[in-house]
């Protein structure tokens, strides 16, 4: 089974690498690696040269943003299953094996999720593993997608990111996903590590709540409330950052981490 696996990098020098390595190191068979890459300006495209399988894929020019960036390695995608990594995250050990034998087992299966653990690139930082779940979808986006393997043919029927999204557009794709009832297996493995942060790491932006109204998940007073205790957490953190620095905000997180299991 043919896997296309896409990278959308931006000026990725410093991650860049462990990510091409924990792909190769999966050994795969047939495996196709999509670097897109938004028109870096350091070292990049020199990394990725070190690596035949990847430079081979690469395609450097500008996008609109981190979604576009996913659109155009999905059309430039052969494979029959199609995953998306980060230039800064990196798979486990075993990965492609444990989600292909899914696919395989189950071949009307259109979509796999796993679990992903999060970690801060700091010396004792915050760490925590967050499942996906398909249950708490009207919260916000509860499937991991690090962690998320697609059928091509997933994407011919539903339809790609929507760009229009800055940052919630693999959430909107989700529902749209589960709209069309394409079955879906959410595995307990964690098969993928992401680092804290990135645009997806904070709790208020306005996508979200966009994405739900648009979908009829939730009604305007309780998006109110969810906001309200958003902004107020988010407010809490800058003060925290301002007046304690980042140590502290390790320690929140750390906090906050162990209380939820979900994104």
């Amino acid at each position: 089974m043919k896997i296309s696996v896409i990278i959308p990098t931006f000026n990725s020098a410093k991650t860049i690498q462990d990510t091409l390595e924990s792909i190769i190191s999966q050994n795969w068979p047939d495996l196709q690696i999509i670097v897109q890459d938004g028109g870096s300006i350091d070292s990049t495209k020199t990394i990725v040269a070190h690596y035949p399988s990847a430079i081979l894929g690469w395609e450097s020019e500008t996008d609109k943003g981190i979604y576009d960036a996913m659109n155009k390695g999905i059309n430039r995608a052969t494979g029959e299953i199609i995953a998306i990594l980060n230039s800064d995250d990196t798979w486990l050990p075993g990965a492609l094996e444990r989600v292909v034998a899914v696919f395989s087992r189950n071949p009307n299966v259109g979509v796999v999720s796993g679990s992903i653990e999060v970690w801060e690139d700091s010396q004792n930082g915050a760490k925590v593993v967050l499942k996906s779940s398909l249950l708490h979808l009207h919260k916000g986006m509860t499937v991991q997608h690090p962690a998320t393997f697609v059928r091509r043919s997933v994407y011919n029927s539903v339809g790609l990111f929507n760009t229009h999204y800055r940052i919630g557009a693999d959430y909107d794709f989700v529902l749209r996903c589960l709209k069309v009832n394409i079955p879906w297996v959410i595995l307990e493995d964690v098969l993928t590590l992401m680092r804290a942060g990135g645009k997806g790491g904070s709790t208020f932006n306005f996508d979200d709540w966009t994405i739900r109204r648009s979908h009829k998940l939730s009604s305007v007073i309780s998006e109110t409330c969810i906001y309200a205790n958003n902004f107020t957490r988010y407010l809490a953190r800058q003060s925290t950052l301002k007046i304690f620095g980042e140590k502290a905000i390790s320690t929140l997180r750390s906090y906050l981490w162990r209380k939820r299991v979900y994104r």
